[in-house]
């Protein structure tokens, strides 16, 4: 192969290295890093009504996504700054006698998610089989491919219901320094 063919190859495995990283940086669209009102615009563009808008800190939810083929509630995360650093989707609560829809959805989940991130770190830890805790995060699949995310599937017990949950967050936005910490007080709340 000439030098030409080998920069050329070069120069798109880059660009599509580049375009995947892109895409693994956001949920729906919504890059990692955006502001709440941001979230907020892109979410009612794409036909959704969020809701739990108000307030540093809070979340904007989705009550129904369709999450590739199955319906999910969205929960954006949002960190000191006000930015979009977290999702987590989640499947509507079923009795034990379902539980299997449970797994199913958590298995529709790890698929999407491998699609995305990439391969899973290990086959699935949990199954219907498994002991549950209750009201914890019941790793079903992780993916450490993917540098600056933490990404997971979980099966949670609250009670006698069970739900899938996926989650994703992004590291460096998850830690960062509040930067409203350090400026001074306005001169008039100086004064009292």
């Amino acid at each position: 192969m000439s030098k030409f063919g080998v920069i050329i190859t070069f120069l798109i495995l880059v660009l599509s290295l580049g375009a995947q990283a892109q895409s693994q940086n956001n949920f729906a669209g919504i890059p990692f890093g955006s502001s709440r009102e941001t979230v907020i615009e892109e979410m009612m563009k794409k036909g959704y009504e969020p809701y739990g808008q108000s307030g540093v800190g809070e979340r904007v939810v989705i009550p129904v996504y369709m999450f590739g083929e199955l319906p999910v509630q969205v929960d954006f995360i949002f960190n000191k700054n006000d930015k979009f650093y977290a999702f987590e989707i989640r499947t509507g609560r079923v009795e034990r006698a379902r539980l299997n829809k449970t797994f199913e959805a958590v298995a529709y989940m790890s698929d999407q998610f491998t699609l995305k991130y990439g391969k899973a770190s290990a086959a699935p830890a949990i199954s219907e089989l498994s002991s549950l805790k209750e009201n914890v995060h019941n790793f079903y699949q992780e993916w450490f491919s993917v540098k600056a995310l933490n990404a997971y599937t979980a099966v949670v017990q609250k009670g006698s219901r069970y739900f899938a949950i996926g989650s994703v967050t992004h590291r460096q936005l998850a830690t960062e320094a509040d930067k409203r910490a350090g400026r001074e007080k306005p001169a008039e709340a100086a004064a009292f």
